[in-house]
């Protein structure tokens, strides 16, 4: 089976031929069947999903197996500059030979006598080289021009961003009731998973706010620096909670918490609504336009009696199934200051991605912010300092954002919030016709 002109596999043999350094690799089953299969493919992107049945047909492997694999044969293709195999995020890999297809297909039928033939050929070859290179000037201009050049580029940054991989479920008890809590995991955070002990062993007098006998959901994320929890207390296939708790901690903080007393706290900073957003902000959109607004409360804590709470606002107009114009804004005042301190607003147009996980939909909103406004604080306790710090970064580097929706129901939905950084936040849903 040929790979280029100096680099063959050996089917009987099970080797690797290296014409032109005259070497021999031995491949294991796995490497060899896996690389039959790119070569089949070579060009294109392959699933980790094919090769993984390629390599080990009906059976279940780890991750790890096909990434160790993909390492080996790197290895044993790197002599070769003109064989890159490419790792394509959260999809599968691709092998691509840089040769043209005219070379390759030389090898696989008998050689002509006729020079003249030989000398078209690459007359040819030379002349759809350069044309696709004109082509692609032409298109990288186009874009330039029309203004699309930066929002393409920011779309192809979002995709290798880390999606989710995981959403693992589990049951546990809180107030002596039922929970469920699903905690999920990004592609760059570690494969661990945590007990639901580790996101609420900390709370006390639980009871006293969770007393009814409904399900409760719990949505977990550990980010590797913040813990985040968004718990339903009502939940019958879909959340009957009017104000679902959102809470925030640093990782590796569990200081007690005491959610009577968060309950007073939120009661009485609650009773101030700092948060609106204009639905002239997308523009006058066309009649019949269907907009889902999301509305939450989100509180971080620590070994103080100070929280501080984002008064959240997500709005979301669809131009199509798949694409559309977002809007976020977060008002973050604190228990101490009792004001306003910081008020963070991002919007642009979104394409939104599909994708299940574990038996859960997950939308992926990849996001290209035209408008970002942030306000920095006049004054700022030391709790607040925490957000401060994630938005000022967020506002300083990020032209691209990806916000996900994990759940939705008809009057909820939970999501992935750029907040501390990526926050798990369960919001009540309203849904308008324009």
């Amino acid at each position: 089976m040929n790979i280029s002109k100096c680099l063959t596999i050996d089917l009987e043999s099970r080797e690797l031929v290296d014409h032109k350094m005259a070497l021999r690799h031995s491949l294991t089953l796995a490497e060899l069947e896996v690389l039959k299969c790119l070569v089949n493919h070579i060009g294109e992107v392959v699933s980790k999903e094919a090769l993984n049945e390629a390599g080990w047909p009906n059976r279940v492997v780890a991750p790890s197996s096909l990434t160790q694999c993909m390492s080996c044969l790197r290895r044993k293709l790197g002599a070769h500059d003109d064989i890159e195999l490419k790792n394509i995020p959260r999809y599968g890999y691709s092998l691509c030979v840089t040769e043209t297809y005219e070379s390759i297909k030389s090898m696989q039928e008998p050689l002509s006598d006729d020079s003249n033939d030989s000398a078209v050929d690459n007359h040819f070859s030379r002349y759809w080289r350069w044309l696709g290179v004109v082509l692609f000037v032409v298109l990288l201009a186009g874009l330039h021009f029309s203004g699309k050049l930066k929002q393409t580029v920011n779309y192809l940054a979002l995709f290798a961003k880390p999606g989710v991989v995981s959403i693992l479920d589990a049951e546990t008890e809180l107030g002596g009731q039922k929970v469920q809590l699903s905690q999920l995991r990004l592609e760059d955070q570690p494969e661990i998973q945590r007990s639901a002990a580790h996101y609420i062993g900390n709370w006390s007098n639980t009871d006293k706010i969770f007393g009814n006998e409904v399900l409760k959901r719990i949505f977990a994320n550990d980010n590797n620096r913040y813990e985040s929890v968004a718990l339903c207390n009502q939940y019958e296939g879909e959340c009957k909670d009017t104000q679902p708790l959102n809470l925030v901690r640093e990782r590796n903080t569990y200081s007690p918490l005491d959610l009577q007393w968060l309950s007073d706290t939120k009661l009485r900073m609650e009773q101030v609504t700092y948060n609106k957003i204009l639905l002239d902000k997308f523009d006058n959109p066309p009649q019949g336009l269907v907009e889902d607004i999301y509305r939450a409360d989100v509180y971080y804590y620590g070994a103080s009696k100070n929280v501080v709470r984002a008064d959240v606002r997500l709005s979301l107009v669809y131009q199509s199934p798949a694409r559309g114009t977002l809007v976020m804004a977060a008002c973050i005042t604190d228990d101490l200051l009792r004001h306003v301190s910081m008020r963070y607003q991002f919007s642009g147009e979104f394409k939104m991605q599909k994708k299940t996980v574990d038996g859960q939909l997950v939308k992926s909103f990849l996001l290209d912010t035209g408008n970002v406004s942030f306000t920095s604080p006049d004054e700022i306790s030391e709790e607040s300092a925490t957000i401060y710090r994630e938005l000022r970064k967020s506002v300083l580097s990020n032209e691209t954002q990806i916000l996900r929706q994990v759940y939705q129901d008809a009057n909820s939905g939970v999501w992935m919030l750029p907040l501390w950084g990526d926050t798990m936040v369960w919001a009540h849903r309203v849904e308008v016709t324009l």
